[in-house]
């Protein structure tokens, strides 16, 4: 089987394109490349996505003998990741003259960025939920036909509960069923790599000249 006949990388560029057809600015989807983030750098670029092909079943008992087709199940994470930043009456709460009233009232307004961090990590799930399950996009990806495809597992790092700023991730595991088929490599033909290798030996390390018949070793070739 060539490169290109593996599904798992038409797939992931198929699920990446799908994801930025429907992004309609909430959010943003990166490529392969993995990048790293601080969570001041997030804050003004929305919600980051990217997906990465993670696991692979091939189903012995339903896959072909010798060259197929052999079903895969093949597991793709779509990496989330977001920031946050805590909300206050920033006027009120650094005011020296502010009454303890009007204090307790601005802290108690107050909104901590690991809880808006938590709610826009929840809405965004459920925005990819919704594309990746759309019937639409049930039948095929990037022109290879799929029997079927679910999220089969969804996981949420916990944000920390203190910070001006907070930076949260997870994932989410979208698994679909294709089809592989192996079409065999064009191996070399026999024989086609014979090489003719000369050896001419002038002198002997004794000093004695050589035997005229014997100065010339030639082997491969006919």
């Amino acid at each position: 089987m060539s490169a290109t006949d593996w599904r798992a990388p038409i797939i992931r560029e198929a699920l990446l394109s799908l994801l930025e057809a429907n992004a309609a600015g909430r959010f943003t989807v990166e490529g392969f490349q993995r990048q790293s983030h601080d969570a001041e750098s997030l804050l003004g670029n929305l919600r980051h996505v990217t997906v990465f092909y993670r696991s692979g079943q091939l189903d012995k008992a339903r896959s072909g003998w010798l060259q197929g087709p052999f079903r895969h199940a093949m597991t793709f994470q779509v990496e989330l990741k977001l920031a946050a930043q805590a909300s206050a009456d920033l006027r009120i709460l650094m005011d020296p003259n502010a009454t303890p009233q009007a204090f307790a009232s601005a802290l108690a307004a107050s909104d901590s960025a690991s809880h808006q961090a938590d709610i826009r990590w929840d809405e965004l799930s459920g925005i990819l939920f919704g594309i990746l399950m759309d019937p639409r996009n049930s039948q095929t990806l990037g022109g290879v036909q799929i029997s079927d495809r679910w999220i089969s597992n969804i996981n949420k790092e916990s944000p920390p509960p203190v910070g001006e700023y907070v930076l949260l991730s997870g994932t989410m595991d979208y698994t679909c069923t294709v089809t592989e088929s192996v079409a065999g490599e064009t191996g070399t033909p026999a024989g086609a790599g014979a090489v003719d290798v000369s050896l001419s030996v002038t002198s002997d390390p004794t000093g004695a000249s050589p035997d005229p018949a014997k100065a010339g070793a030639k082997a491969g070739g006919p």
